[in-house]
């Protein structure tokens, strides 16, 4: 039916925010069950949703082996690793990062 309506900005906004966070579970699914249906009609948006989520993973996992190896990020360093969006090159910089003695060397 939403696809069909013209919706004003001010329609669009009050109905994304009425798919705010609840608590009743029976919302909750058929919340996600409308959501799965979407994605299932829009296969170029569900595979962006995806990538989108392996390069915040791949940049989640540079930061921890940073951390672990007592690595300090600045703030200049920190800033390029969240600009990055390209997986193969968040990946290159955490294989690196295992044996990297700074920051530099694993952000080569």
């Amino acid at each position: 039916m939403l696809e069909y309506l013209p919706m004003s900005t001010l329609a669009r906004e009050e109905l994304l925010w009425r798919f705010g966070k609840v608590d009743d579970p029976e919302i909750e699914a058929r919340r996600q069950h409308i959501l799965k249906v979407l994605l299932e009609q829009s296969p170029q948006t569900k595979q962006q949703l995806l990538e989108e989520s392996r390069v915040d993973g791949a940049r989640a996992v540079l930061r921890r082996v940073l951390a672990l190896r007592n690595l300090t990020a600045s703030r200049d360093d920190d800033a390029r690793i969240e600009a990055c969006t390209d997986l193969a090159t968040l990946e290159r910089w955490h294989d690196q990062a295992i044996t990297a003695a700074t920051i530099a060397d694993a952000l080569a």
